[in-house]
């Protein structure tokens, strides 16, 4: 499995935040909360950011946010915004029929595989990924697993 690299600005996904155990409720509720109170959003796909430290999540609770891509960052009572920077993605397209893990062991492969090129960026000292579903590869039970990726610096270049 290899990715495709590409850049992004600054990603600004308003949602809702709450347990990577209890995603589908996460998302029952931001679906609920946005049909009631509707956003501007910059397309049609949906977002899901997972945090972790290591092993355990990044906040007891708070590991996960889903939700819909947004010019800024959306100020409302019903909805947070999480801004992540400017970065250069892995882009996996993981066919999900076999579970959310399936292409997991050729991530961390390709990671492994190229350590000498990039390494995976953090979020104030926690890892992340964006999962991404684009309704014509959902369709077909493919979703984007973005890993963000800085590139390593050697001999002073790039």
């Amino acid at each position: 499995m290899q990715p495709i690299i590409i850049k992004k600005d600054k990603l600004c996904v308003t949602g809702l935040s709450g347990d990577g155990g209890n995603t589908g409720k996460v998302w029952e509720d931001f679906e609920k909360a946005y049909g009631a109170n509707p956003f501007p959003k910059v397309c049609e796909h949906a977002y899901e950011i997972r945090f972790w430290d290591g092993e355990k999540p990044a906040q007891k609770g708070m590991d996960i946010h889903v939700g819909l891509l947004t010019k800024n960052a959306v100020c409302t009572a019903d909805f947070t915004t999480v801004e992540l920077p400017a970065a250069e993605y892995a882009v996996f397209d993981v066919c999900i029929a076999g579970g959310y893990d399936s292409g997991n062991a050729e991530m961390d492969k390709w990671l492994a595989d190229n350590a000498a090129v990039y390494k995976q960026m953090e979020l104030d000292g926690v890892q992340y990924i964006i999962e991404v579903y684009k309704d014509e590869k959902f369709a077909n039970s493919v979703v984007e697993f973005w890993i963000p990726v800085l590139r390593r610096v050697h001999n002073g270049q790039k």
